[in-house]
C-alpha cells in the first residue's frame, strides 16, 4: 500500500510578496492569490489570517429573531455575560460539569471566560474562534492539496469547495465545527498517517462538543467493515431502508448515555420534537424535502459509486483506509437520518473524506471527472442559489447577513483598528 507524503512546495520571494500585497489590500484578495499554489507555507499562512479576520469581522445581533436566528447569537449573550464572571463562578461551572449537571460540553464557556479576562468585545472572541477553527482546517487540508495529484485546475477547485465547503459558516457555530475539524485532522492523522495516539484527539472533542462521543460507533463501524468493500455496501444500503429503527434503538441506548448527555439527547428523541423537525419548514417546505432527498442520493450514489470501481481505483492505494472510514460514516449517517441533530450533521463528515479518495483514486479519467464536476455542482447550486439551508450545508445568502462589505475590498490595516477598538 502507498502512503500519502505531506511536503510543501517551494516558493520564490516575488510569489510570497504578490500574496502578502494582495492580503494587505483585501484578505479576499489574498485568498484567490494564495489559490494558485495552494501548497505553500505562505498560501496557508494568508488562508489563517484571512479567516482570522472573517472571525474578527462578524456583525452578530445581540438578541435572536425569527429573521435572525443563528447560533453565533447565543454564543455572543454567553460571552457578554460571562464579561462579569470571575474564578467563583467558572469554578461552580466545572464543578456542575464534572458532576454532569447543567451544560454537556464545555468549550464554549471556557472559551468566552478566558477571553473576557482581556477584552469585552465579542469581535476578539469570534476572532480567536476562527483562528482555533481554521488551524484544524488547515492542518486537514494539508491532506488533500499535498497530494501529487492536486494540482490548480477546475477539477481540484472543486475538490477544494467539497473539502472546506464548512468554512462558511466560520465561527458562527462555534462547538461542532471546532469539533468537526479537530475530528477530520485525527482521522487523516490516524487513516493516512497511520498515527494511533492521533485518537487522543477524539477524546478531546466531546468536550467542545457533546455529540462527539458518538464518533466511537462510526469507528466501530469501520473496524466492521475495512476489507470488505461488499459488506461495506451491504449495509449502506440497509441503513437506507432501515433508518426509521434508529429511533427506536437510540429510545434503548439513552439510559447508557451518561448524565446530562443523556438527559440532552432525550429531548431530541422526544415524539414531538422528532415531528416537527422533520415536517417543520418554510412554505415551500416541500422544496427543500426534495432538495433533502437529493443530498442524500447524489452523497449514497457517488460513495456507492467508488465502491463498484473498488478494486480497479482503490485497493492498493492511500485512499483506501479513507475510503472505508466514508463507508462507515455513509452507514452511520444512513441508519441515523431519522434521528434529529444526529445523521444530518454527521453528512458533513462525508463532503472532505468524499473529496480525498476521489482525488488520490479517480483523477485523471475524463469520465470520472465530469461525475465528479456533476456531484459538485449540485452543492455549488445549494450555495450560491439556495436562499436556505440544507441539512447543514451552507447557502451564502443565509450568512451573508452576519458581514458588512468592507471585510470585501478594505484593508486589514483598517479592518483591525475598527473592529478591535
Amino acid at each position: 500500500m502507498t502512503t500519502a507524503s505531506k511536503t510543501w512546495l517551494a516558493e520564490e520571494r516575488k510569489d510570497v510578496a504578490f500574496k502578502g500585497i494582495a492580503f494587505l489590500i483585501s484578505p479576499v484578495l489574498g485568498l484567490l492569490a494564495a489559490l494558485p499554489r495552494l501548497n505553500t507555507r505562505s498560501s496557508f499562512l494568508v488562508f489563517l489570517l484571512s479567516m482570522t479576520l472573517f472571525g474578527l469581522t462578524m456583525i452578530v445581533p445581540s438578541d435572536r429573531s425569527e429573521q435572525q436566528n443563528f447560533d453565533c447569537i447565543e454564543y455572543r449573550m454567553r460571552f457578554e455575560k460571562a464579561v462579569s464572571f470571575d474564578t467563583n463562578d467558572m469554578s461552580a461551572f466545572l464543578r456542575d460539569y464534572a458532576d454532569n449537571e447543567g451544560s454537556t460540553d464545555i468549550y464554549d464557556r471556557l472559551l468566552c471566560f478566558l477571553v473576557t479576562r482581556f477584552s469585552s468585545n465579542y469581535h476578539v472572541f469570534f476572532m480567536v474562534v476562527a483562528f482555533i477553527y481554521t488551524v484544524f482546517m488547515l492542518k486537514s487540508l494539508r491532506y488533500l492539496v499535498s497530494d501529487a495529484n492536486y494540482r490548480f485546475s477546475a477539477l481540484c477547485l472543486c475538490l477544494l469547495f467539497l473539502f472546506t465547503v464548512s468554512q462558511v459558516y466560520m465561527a458562527s457555530v462555534v462547538r461542532f465545527f471546532t469539533a468537526f475539524w479537530i475530528a477530520l485532522y485525527a482521522l487523516f492523522r490516524v487513516f493516512v498517517d497511520h498515527r494511533k495516539e492521533a485518537l487522543l484527539w477524539l477524546v478531546l472533542t466531546p468536550f467542545i462538543h457533546a455529540s462527539f462521543v458518538i464518533l466511537w460507533v462510526v469507528l466501530a463501524i469501520y473496524w466492521i467493515v475495512r476489507g470488505r468493500n461488499r459488506g461495506a455496501v451491504i449495509l449502506i444500503i440497509a441503513g437506507i431502508l432501515f433508518s426509521a429503527v434508529a429511533l427506536q434503538l437510540f429510545a434503548l441506548l439513552l439510559p447508557w448515555i451518561p448524565g446530562n448527555i443523556g438527559e440532552h439527547y432525550s429531548e431530541y428523541l422526544d415524539q414531538w420534537y422528532v415531528q416537527y423537525i422533520n415536517e417543520s419548514g418554510t412554505g415551500y417546505k416541500w422544496v427543500v424535502r426534495l432538495m433533502e432527498l437529493a443530498v442524500r442520493l447524489s452523497v449514497n450514489g457517488m460513495v456507492l459509486y467508488m465502491a463498484w470501481h473498488y478494486k480497479e481505483r482503490i485497493a492498493g492505494t492511500s485512499g483506501r483506509n479513507v475510503y472505508f472510514l466514508l463507508c462507515a460514516f455513509l452507514i452511520f449517517v444512513n441508519f441515523t437520518f431519522m434521528v434529529p441533530a444526529v445523521g444530518s450533521r454527521y453528512v458533513m463528515f462525508l463532503f472532505p473524506l468524499i473529496a480525498y479518495v476521489w482525488l488520490v483514486c479517480f483523477s485523471g479519467n475524463r469520465f470520472f471527472d465530469g461525475v465528479l464536476y456533476a456531484f459538485a455542482g449540485l452543492y455549488l447550486f445549494y450555495f450560491f442559489v439556495l436562499p436556505w439551508n440544507i441539512y447543514l450545508l451552507p447557502c451564502l445568502r443565509s450568512y451573508a447577513a452576519l458581514w458588512n462589505a468592507d471585510i470585501l475590498c478594505m484593508s486589514p490595516l483598517y479592518l483591525l483598528p475598527h473592529y478591535l477598538f
